[in-house]
């Protein structure tokens, strides 16, 4: 008798811990982001996307050569947080030196897109196209 006592004590008390610890679930809930960005009309290949919340971590994903870009949290999770985003996309041309060695290239896109981005979105639940079109003036 004193054995099933033990053993039902055991068994609530996992069940209450998984129950507390949210059933394994981590991190902030997630959406689906994809879109195009382009450039005075022309895809924009090689561009890295960001959006970054208020708070938390940011997503990022680069453009294909057709300017398509697909959001990323983590390595392991695609999609960025609901909610609003200011957006950055930048764009840094590769160089080498006569070497090979890779050169740091000045950023192509106007500060407006970048380093004082102006842009913004608002990842809502489930999928979400967002896509860009830049000005380079």
């Amino acid at each position: 008798m004193k054995f099933r006592s033990v053993a039902a004590s055991s068994l609530l008390a996992g069940l209450g811990a998984l129950l507390l610890n949210g059933c394994g679930s981590t991190g902030p809930e997630l959406a689906a982001v994809s879109g195009i960005v382009t450039l005075d009309g022309q895809p924009l290949a090689g561009a890295t996307v960001e959006f970054q919340p208020p708070k938390g971590s940011p997503s990022t994903g680069v453009t294909d050569s057709s300017g398509a870009y697909r959001l990323a949290y983590t390595a392991r999770k695609q999609g960025a947080m609901l909610g609003k985003h200011s957006v950055r996309i930048t764009f840094v041309a590769e160089k080498t030196d006569a070497e090979g060695n890779s050169v740091a290239s000045p950023q192509l896109l106007p500060p407006k897109y970048n380093r004082n981005s102006e842009l913004t979105a608002e990842v809502k639940p489930g999928s979400n196209k967002l896509d860009f079109q830049l000005n380079g003036r």
